[in-house]
């Protein structure tokens, strides 16, 4: 693994990690809200072992990269972050995502994406919350987003809602780079654009896989689901009925891993233009 260094359109400073140099397929990995380049460590090697050149971005304002901790002023940031590792990876690529992750993706997916990316893969992402906050608590989260935008709040995540395996809950709950609070600009601008990738699913193409765990309890299922009957394009559903939020943290990763290989493979063409 090497690590990568790239800025995003306003300045700050990104970390990437890339993997397997010589792959002859890329993949671009895009990681959940709180998380960081460790978590992702086995899921690079895996791919990285299938032949894939693999490239995970940290978000502003997670793990090493530049960024107050659970805080960005506009959603569209994420995007350029987004386009920022793309523009690194410098190839047609495809993009898997997890959680906040998927929604940041998506919300790329609605501007123009270069390189070109050939399909995209969702693990559990956050298209709707398990538990919906009180609508007093949304109206209150706005005004006080406009008030005082980086008041920090607890996101209310519990560890053990991440994952069947006992270790990756005390790993998660230790980990001194996952944060455990949120700004109310954070949580504005994610309720404003969950509520727009929704409302516009149908106006999507590229092939989706929809990787959902049934017993999510921290982004809703349904709501995944949803998503994937609204689709423009053509979507493909895998769901692995008893697992939890991290389907590549749970005790049959590597199958799961296997599976998102499989389509991915079968989602890459034989010969892919050299832009």
């Amino acid at each position: 693994m090497q690590i990568l260094h790239t800025r995003s359109s306003d300045g700050t400073r990104l970390r990437l990690a890339r993997w397997n140099e010589d792959g002859d397929k890329d993949i671009l990995l895009v990681h959940g809200l709180a998380e960081h380049l460790g978590r992702y460590q086995h899921i690079g090697e895996y791919f990285a072992s299938q032949g894939w050149r693999v490239t995970f971005l940290e978000l502003r304002g997670h793990g090493e990269s530049e960024g107050k901790r659970g805080h960005v002023r506009l959603w569209i940031n994420y995007v350029e972050d987004v386009q920022a590792a793309m523009g690194t990876v410098g190839r047609p690529m495809v993009i898997v995502a997890h959680s906040m992750g998927g929604l940041v993706t998506l919300a790329t997916m609605q501007h123009s994406m270069t390189p070109k990316v050939h399909c995209v893969a969702l693990s559990n992402p956050l298209l709707g919350l398990f538990t919906d906050p009180p609508k007093l608590k949304v109206l209150g989260g706005r005004l006080l987003s406009k008030i005082v935008p980086t008041l920090a709040l607890s996101n209310e995540q519990n560890p053990e809602h991440m994952s069947r395996d006992a270790e990756v809950v005390r790993a998660y709950a230790n980990d001194p780079l996952v944060f455990d609070k949120i700004t109310t600009r954070w949580g504005a601008e994610m309720l404003k654009k969950m509520q727009d990738i929704n409302d516009h699913a149908a106006s999507f193409s590229l092939p989706l896989l929809m990787m959902i765990g049934g017993c999510d309890q921290v982004c809703s299922p349904d709501s995944a689901r949803a998503f994937v009957n609204n689709y423009g394009g053509t979507a493909q559903t895998k769901e692995y009925h008893q697992c939890y939020h991290e389907l590549f943290n749970e005790p049959e990763k590597y199958e799961i891993m296997a599976d998102l290989n499989n389509w991915l493979t079968q989602q890459w063409p034989e010969q892919t233009p050299s832009s």
